[in-house]
């Protein structure tokens, strides 16, 4: 391909989405022609914004956390410009007893009710001994870190109902940097009401003046070449390196860097032992409803991004605020808002799925006071099929084993997903440079 030289390497980029969009954007950049197929209509993956009406509505919150770069301009291949873009200082609280307790919730405990404080604190005291040894799931380890009331009463219902599963499955290793650690002069401050300030890595993020997340992709896409969209990967002939798509087309590659899901990468292969491996790995699903509301939020979420719902009685485990993002997400004299429900992958294969849980979730919003259903202008709904991955016992086992055999064949997967992990947008970004890099 590069050159016209017939000797040159094939290499296909499966996927669309920012990693599969930054690994075209590599390629291109050091003189090396990519095909990029992407299966939907339009680029993006999970990070796009769709416009109805008077409002921006991303596929759920998906905030740009940078770690590696100072600010927007300095992401590679990306174009763009700072003054697009408003650094935001994160404000979530979570919705316990009734009330709002800033996030983190376990070094805020000073603001919960007087009779739940105590509880926690004694829990806290009595949490069991730490004996060395890495707590074997996720479970264990939110008990032995924070104490069993407060794992009860917030922790753990949380991240069940966030990932839909028993934290009982997960591995302690599911942990990073994602989920704040034990941290005992932050805990006790927190109970004194003195909370300081810890450092998380989303204690800040970055996200457009006007629009939505969107425009991240709109810059790594631009003047890129060799793209073909509504191009679904439905076999890959391993073996012979071919790639057969649903419209009869086989494509052949020397490389191939997939920002597809892990698992479904297995199931499309040829390869009987990727398969097998490729159905023991597991996730979580989320279905977002966004609305479309007139007027202003209530006073208090003015300025509050995101809220937490441990509550198992209520359907969904985050509500977001779209427009206290950014007021440049809808037209002025309106509000958005999120809320997003997880459901275990098998349970979104029903078909009534989103018709049950749409009503349930505007009634929850409307009783606890967060909308009122006579302002609503409209309701989009986003299903995210592979939402969360789930780090269990054998994840690491398995994606290696996985990763090892595909790269027998060519093939590199890219990404959060492509990687099966948990991860970062700009991880996302960084893991497709690495690949592109390590490749040549």
């Amino acid at each position: 391909m590069s050159n016209g030289s017939s000797s040159a390497k094939k290499i296909i980029v499966l996927g669309g989405g920012i990693s599969g969009l930054t690994a075209a954007k590599a390629l291109e950049s050091l003189g090396q022609d990519c095909l990029l197929l992407e299966q939907c209509p339009t680029l993006g993956g999970l990070t796009r914004t769709v416009e109805v009406g008077d409002f921006c509505f991303d596929y759920t919150g998906h905030f740009l956390h940078l770690c590696r770069h100072k600010s927007p301009a300095d992401i590679p291949y990306a174009g763009l410009k700072d003054e697009d873009w408003q650094k935001v200082s994160r404000r979530s609280v979570c919705f316990v007893s009734g009330r709002m307790v800033d996030a983190p919730i376990q070094y805020n405990l000073g603001q919960l009710p007087p009779s739940e404080l105590s509880e926690c604190v004694k829990s806290y005291d009595e949490r069991p001994a730490h004996t060395g040894s890495e707590p074997p799931t996720f479970r264990d380890f939110i008990i032995r870190g924070f104490g069993k009331y407060l794992a009860d009463l917030f922790l753990i219902p949380q991240n069940e109902k966030t990932m839909a599963i028993s934290l009982d499955q997960l591995s302690s290793r599911a942990v990073r940097r994602f989920f704040p650690p034990p941290n005992e002069v932050l805990v006790r401050a927190g109970i004194r009401g003195e909370a300081l300030a810890a450092a998380e890595y989303n204690s800040f993020f970055w996200y457009p003046k006007s629009g939505g997340i969107g425009a991240l992709v709109k810059g790594l896409s631009a003047g890129l070449n060799g793209v073909r969209t509504n191009q679904v990967a439905k076999m890959m002939d391993l073996p012979n390196r071919t790639l057969h798509t649903a419209t009869g087309e086989s494509i052949r590659w020397d490389t191939l860097f997939s920002s597809v899901p892990l698992k479904l990468l297995c199931q499309i292969s040829n390869i009987p032992e990727l398969r097998s491996t490729g159905e023991e790995l597991s996730h979580s699903s989320t279905v977002s409803f966004n609305i479309g509301v007139q007027g202003n939020l209530r006073p208090e979420f003015e300025n509050v991004h995101w809220i937490y719902v441990p509550d198992r009685s209520i359907p969904f485990y985050r509500v977001g605020f779209y427009s206290s993002i950014s007021k440049g997400t809808c037209t002025p004299g309106n509000s958005s808002i999120y809320a997003e429900v997880g459901v275990s992958s098998e349970c979104l294969d029903s078909a009534e799925i989103v018709q049950n849980l749409q009503p349930k979730v505007l009634a929850s919003l409307e009783e606890l006071g967060w909308i009122e259903s006579r302002r609503i202008t409209c309701v989009v709904v986003h299903v995210i099929r592979c939402a969360y991955v789930h780090h269990t016992e054998r994840r690491d086992s398995l994606v290696d084993r996985i990763l090892a055999r595909l790269a027998e064949f060519g093939v590199h997967p890219i990404g959060r997903y492509g990687l099966w992990d948990y991860t970062s947008m700009e991880d996302s970004m960084q893991s497709a440079i690495s690949a592109v890099q390590n490749f040549l």
